[in-house]
Protein backbone atom coordinates (compact mmCIF):
# COMPACT_ATOMS: atom_id res chain seq x y z
CA UNK A 1 0.00 0.00 0.00
CA UNK A 2 1.25 3.67 -0.88
CA UNK A 3 2.63 6.01 1.95
CA UNK A 4 -0.28 8.44 1.83
CA UNK A 5 1.52 10.79 5.16
CA UNK A 6 1.64 13.98 3.49
CA UNK A 7 5.05 14.84 5.92
CA UNK A 8 7.13 11.68 5.28
CA UNK A 9 6.57 13.08 1.49
CA UNK A 10 7.40 16.66 2.21
CA UNK A 11 10.21 15.17 4.25
CA UNK A 12 11.56 13.11 0.91
CA UNK A 13 11.39 16.53 -1.21
CA UNK A 14 12.59 18.31 1.65
CA UNK A 15 15.92 16.07 1.25
CA UNK A 16 16.11 16.32 -2.86
CA UNK A 17 15.29 19.96 -2.28
CA UNK A 18 19.05 20.20 -0.53
CA UNK A 19 20.37 17.80 -2.75
CA UNK A 20 19.65 20.37 -5.79
CA UNK A 21 21.23 22.95 -3.80
CA UNK A 22 24.30 21.09 -2.97
CA UNK A 23 24.72 20.45 -6.73
CA UNK A 24 24.14 23.81 -8.27
CA UNK A 25 26.74 25.32 -5.54
CA UNK A 26 29.00 22.47 -6.49
CA UNK A 27 28.41 23.06 -10.41
CA UNK A 28 28.79 26.87 -10.21
CA UNK A 29 32.72 26.66 -9.68
CA UNK A 30 32.88 24.70 -12.76
CA UNK A 31 32.23 28.03 -15.01
CA UNK A 32 34.16 30.77 -16.00
CA UNK A 33 30.91 32.82 -16.78
CA UNK A 34 29.46 35.08 -14.17
CA UNK A 35 26.51 34.97 -15.78
CA UNK A 36 26.35 30.70 -15.24
CA UNK A 37 27.47 30.96 -11.83
CA UNK A 38 24.66 33.82 -11.10
CA UNK A 39 22.01 31.55 -12.49
CA UNK A 40 23.61 28.32 -10.47
CA UNK A 41 23.81 30.75 -6.80
CA UNK A 42 20.36 31.97 -7.63
CA UNK A 43 18.78 28.74 -8.60
CA UNK A 44 20.58 27.28 -4.92
CA UNK A 45 18.78 30.07 -3.71
CA UNK A 46 15.21 29.58 -4.43
CA UNK A 47 15.58 25.83 -4.27
CA UNK A 48 17.10 26.99 -0.21
CA UNK A 49 13.73 28.87 0.07
CA UNK A 50 11.66 26.12 -0.93
CA UNK A 51 13.53 23.49 1.25
CA UNK A 52 12.68 25.58 4.16
CA UNK A 53 8.89 25.77 3.35
CA UNK A 54 8.90 21.82 3.54
CA UNK A 55 10.47 22.32 6.94
CA UNK A 56 8.01 24.53 8.30
CA UNK A 57 5.43 22.85 6.82
CA UNK A 58 6.72 18.99 8.57
CA UNK A 59 7.05 21.75 11.65
CA UNK A 60 3.76 22.98 11.12
CA UNK A 61 4.97 25.91 11.39
CA UNK A 62 2.51 29.51 9.85
CA UNK A 63 5.80 30.88 8.46
CA UNK A 64 3.39 33.08 6.36
CA UNK A 65 0.63 33.44 8.66
CA UNK A 66 1.19 37.08 9.92
CA UNK A 67 1.66 38.14 6.46
CA UNK A 68 -1.19 36.83 4.37
CA UNK A 69 -3.72 37.06 7.16
CA UNK A 70 -5.92 39.38 6.10
CA UNK A 71 -7.32 41.81 9.25
CA UNK A 72 -10.36 43.46 8.91
CA UNK A 73 -10.24 47.33 7.81
CA UNK A 74 -12.23 50.18 9.24
CA UNK A 75 -13.85 52.60 6.14
CA UNK A 76 -13.20 55.96 6.28
CA UNK A 77 -16.48 56.21 4.76
CA UNK A 78 -19.50 57.35 7.50
CA UNK A 79 -22.23 56.18 6.14
CA UNK A 80 -20.75 51.92 6.17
Amino acid sequence: MANHNPIEHARNIEDILASLKSLCRKEKDVFNDPKAKALLETSAEVLGGLEKAFHDYQQKNDAWKDEYQETPQQSSDPWD
